[in-house]
């Protein structure tokens, strides 16, 4: 089963076969890995008067970064290097609070002068799947996702590759970000989750979501 949903009230399905074990080959990359996963951003305004981060609230269980448009987090990245606030950094908390896309946008217009946001960054993961089988799993997204993402596994090729894979597991929230190196737009992403090809290369970020 494959299920996409552009809204609450759209949903659309894909069954591509009957299930068997996955053939797979892993891998994984920490972006950052020198500094690890978690980092801490401190942004002053200063004579800049936008923050200069777009987000991605769609999920509201995880926020990512959509793009780093310039203002405060522009320069903050210019300077350092090393840790820059990257697309797909996930936000954990904005001066000390957690965040999630309900009150994410108040708490970064805040008129502080400085904000000090926790990210991590995702862990990219990379699976090989191969057909006939079922994908097994929902995916969700809203025109203004970055990348759709899983909201939900049910048995099929994904299930049995988790099963054998338990800490490689691609889980909910997760983001899908190429399907056989196809990255473009989500309506093209969505394309090839259902296109009858017999070899299934999934790109997805992974989160850490409580």
């Amino acid at each position: 089963m494959f299920c996409c949903c552009a809204t609450e009230t759209e949903d659309k399905q894909l069954d591509v076969g009957a299930s068997r074990p996955p053939i797979v080959e892993v891998q994984k990359t920490f972006a950052n890995e020198d500094e690890g996963p978690i980092f801490t951003a401190s942004l002053s305004r200063g004579g800049e008067r936008l923050l200069g981060i777009s987000v991605d609230r769609s999920d509201t269980n995880c926020v990512v970064v959509r793009d780093v448009t310039g203002g405060a987090a522009g320069s903050w990245n210019t300077q350092m290097p090393h840790k820059q606030i990257r697309t797909f950094d996930q936000v954990l908390e904005v001066n000390g609070d957690t965040v999630n896309g309900d009150d994410i946008a108040r708490k970064l217009e805040n008129e502080s002068q400085e904000i000090v946001i926790k990210f991590r960054r995702p862990e990219e993961r990379k699976v090989i799947l191969e057909k006939p089988g079922r994908l097994g799993i929902d995916v969700n997204y809203r025109k203004t996702s970055v990348k759709p993402w899983v909201a939900s596994i049910s048995p099929g090729l994904v299930a049995d590759w988790n099963k054998e894979n338990p800490d490689l597991a691609v889980l909910p929230h997760d983001r899908i970000v190429a399907v056989n190196d196809v990255s473009g737009n989500i309506d093209m992403i969505l394309e090839k989750l259902r296109s009858p090809d017999k070899r299934l290369v999934l790109t997805c970020m992974h989160y850490e979501v409580m």
